[in-house]
């Protein structure tokens, strides 16, 4: 458990330092390991500013409160902070729930996802644990001819990982696309 407190015209008095460390300590406990937290009192005018950084295990959450009270401020910032962490690591059980259970083989579900319609046929569940075929909003254009160093320029000048272009050389379709390690792959079909 790590605590940093800094005052920024505001001295940090020995109840709002313990007031800190108890709900870190609540913060790690909810989070399952050691937290590093940065607290940030500021006064200015009438009203007190607390910020909170809390960062655990390569993640991090922030929260600022302004109130008319530095312990009212600090409450509310740890509050918003334990609400980020709880929705943070739900979002993570739910994921490894997921995964778990996509591998798991559970029994056929059925279409709809409303609980009331027609099995799945095995086949159909395997294709969507795979993952699923989803078409872009794009039209069906016919492929155009060009040489494979126009669809070379196409593709560097576009968002697109892939160009499917007319061979005007050999007049077969091909795709040319952009391979993870930055270079051009070229698919052509035997036939």
């Amino acid at each position: 458990m790590t605590i940093e407190c800094t005052g920024r015209n505001v001295e940090i008095s020995p109840k709002l330092r313990a007031l800190a460390e108890e709900r870190t300590e609540r913060l790690e406990r909810h989070l399952g390991g050691p937290a590093s937290v940065r607290v940030i009192l500021s006064h200015e005018k009438h009203r007190f500013r607390g910020e909170v950084i809390a960062t655990h295990r390569r993640r991090r959450w922030t929260a600022n409160e302004e109130t008319s009270d530095a312990r009212s401020a600090l409450v509310q910032a740890f509050a918003k902070i334990d609400s980020q962490a709880g929705k943070d690591s739900e979002k993570r059980h739910d994921l490894k729930r997921k995964h778990r259970g996509a591998a798991s083989g559970r029994p056929a579900r059925t279409a709809g996802g409303n609980g009331g319609g027609e099995e799945i046929p095995p086949a159909r569940e395997r294709q969507s644990e795979r993952g699923r075929i989803v078409r872009t909003g794009r039209r069906a254009s016919a492929a155009k001819p060009m040489t494979i160093e126009e669809a070379a320029m196409r593709i560097d000048g576009s968002a697109d990982d892939f160009v499917v272009f007319r061979d005007s050389s050999s007049e077969k379709v091909s795709v040319l696309y952009k391979r993870r390690d930055g270079d051009l792959g070229l698919i052509v079909p035997e036939c």
